[in-house]
């Protein structure tokens, strides 16, 4: 068996599955946390998690007694999941590598933004706005690349083909969230960014496995 996977994949696998763990854990933490008023996964937005003041935002009361926990998942998950990136990259065809990087920076640093700016106003100058802008696009084009240029013998078409069907469908789920203002439009935001947590679980996931039948095998 031609060996194709090194431990700098490896730990790049390890890192994308740290990311999108520690994001949902935190998530979870911060969200378990709040119940004045009780937190809506279909009502709140996914940034409401890390503003520690009492506001009205949007129509929304907002109140998340561990903001902090949250705002350190996103700036966590920012550099765990640029890191992860950085170390595939040998798996990505060369014409594409800089492209993805520079796709997967933006993303990464979007989500340092996030946590570092807490989404307390939604004017069009703020940072944390700006931030999420960064993590969702970037996030979701990162893996529209991946899905099409990922150097993957052909039993890896699987796992192309869903980076190219949630890419896609992160950044229509983005749109829609853009131009709908209904009581469930956090479900689309939502929507464009668990995209990338999943992509990471199952792309990390998958890696891991194939690093061990390659171990096995040799």
């Amino acid at each position: 068996m031609r060996k194709f996977l090194s431990k700098r994949i490896l730990r790049g696998a390890i890192l994308f599955v740290m990311a999108s763990t520690v994001y949902l854990i935190t998530e979870a933490i911060s969200a378990q946390a709040w119940t004045d008023p009780e937190y809506s996964y279909s009502f709140h937005y996914i940034s409401d998690l890390g503003v520690s003041k009492r506001l009205m935002i949007d129509g929304r009361e907002v109140y998340s007694p561990l903001a902090g926990v949250m705002n350190t998942g996103f700036i966590l998950y920012g550099m765990l999941s640029a890191g992860s990136y950085i170390a595939a990259l040998p798996l990505i065809k060369d014409k594409a590598k800089w492209s993805v990087l520079c796709f997967a920076l933006i993303q990464g640093f979007g989500n340092v933004l996030v946590g570092l700016f807490p989404g307390e106003t939604y004017d069009y100058a703020s940072m944390h706005l700006i931030g999420a802008a960064m993590a969702i696009i970037g996030g979701n084009c990162a893996l529209l690349l991946m899905g099409i240029y990922l150097k993957l013998e052909k039993q890896g078409y699987i796992v192309k083909a869903t980076a190219l069907l949630l890419g896609n469908f992160g950044l229509i789920m983005f749109v829609t969230f853009l131009l709908t203002n209904t009581d469930n439009s956090a479900v689309f935001e939502r929507l464009s960014v668990y995209t990338m947590t999943a992509w990471n679980l199952i792309f990390g996931f998958w890696l891991i496995k194939k690093y061990k039948i390659q171990q096995y095998a040799l």
